[in-house]
């Protein structure tokens, strides 16, 4: 009988802690789109429900969400004046948690911005605890509620970061198998003819004149993605690029996606050399480069 108690005693125990590891990740309260990939740029709109000890949380909590987005490779945030240009809006809800000041949770909400269909909602509880997102030295501005915040998005992200990984996976999985590759050669390599595609993403537009000028000055970056990605024996991966333009025409930001290779060496050294390419507004545009066996 006392054994039996022990056993029934060590499962309660381990359901428990089981649970308790389940409320330290995000969970999918709706499952998020498996075409995740398509999609690049976003807006990021947050409620907060008022009861932070940060009244105006949300002009502080939202650059730095935009910021963390664009690190983990996610989304493309765009700013207040581009955002009717976004793919996707992520819509943030923050509450306490647990009834406990210094726990939140918090709610992410993704949208198509153009059909405004759901491609799924996520939420995370987050804690101010010493190990995770520590105040920065010197900044003693910090509330709980900001570090709970913090914890907790960074939870989502990282979900939505491998679902990102997933989707490209995936796109590449379904793709029609290339040609056998030529005896002393690989599928990518001189006998390819190779060019650059830019074109605008679904919320945006661009004249075909100007698609083709980015194209020209952003040929000799994604060749040099191209030769990097076959050094390491990924010639499936096409490589992609998002370039941002601001309104006065001059490129402001270059996001790298090669399908998880970003952090290799010489992607990192790639993403150096300058881009010689300029718009006449404001504008996005997406380029790939597309290589056919000659």
């Amino acid at each position: 009988m006392r054994a039996a108690l022990v056993v029934l005693l060590a499962l309660v125990a381990a359901l428990a802690c089981g649970a308790c590891v389940k409320r330290e990740r995000a969970v999918e309260t709706r499952p998020v789109t498996a075409d995740l990939a398509a999609y690049w740029t976003c807006a990021v709109v947050f409620a907060s429900d008022g009861r932070g000890e940060d009244a105006n949380e949300a002009f502080t909590f939202v650059p730095w969400f935009e910021s963390r987005v664009r690190e983990r490779g996610v989304f493309e945030p765009l700013e207040r004046d581009a955002s009717s240009e976004a793919e996707v809006v992520l819509r943030l809800d923050a509450s306490g948690a647990s009834g406990e000041g210094d726990r939140v949770l918090l709610r992410v909400l993704v949208l198509d911005a153009k059909t405004r269909a759901e491609l799924g909602e996520l939420e995370a509880e987050g804690s101010a605890t010493p190990a995770q997102d520590a105040a920065p030295a010197g900044d003693a501005a910090e509330t709980k509620r900001a570090l709970a915040l913090r914890s907790a998005a960074d939870r989502i992200l990282d979900h939505l970061k491998e679902k990102r990984r997933a989707s490209i996976a995936s796109g590449r999985a379904s793709a029609p198998p290339p040609p056998p590759p030529l005896p002393d050669g690989p599928p990518v390599g001189p006998s390819a003819v190779c060019s650059t595609q830019c074109l605008a993403p679904a919320a945006t537009s661009s004249s075909h004149d100007e698609q083709y000028r980015v194209s020209a000055g952003v040929d000799p970056l994604m060749r040099g993605l191209r030769d990097c990605l076959d050094r390491v024996g990924a010639q499936l991966v096409t490589p992609a690029v998002l370039l941002r333009f601001g309104p006065d025409g001059r490129l402001r930001h270059v996001r790298v996606d090669v399908g998880g290779y970003e952090d290799l060496e010489c992607v990192q050294h790639v993403r150096t050399r300058p881009v010689r390419a300029s718009t006449t507004r404001a504008s996005i545009l997406r380029c790939e480069l597309r290589c056919d066996k000659s």
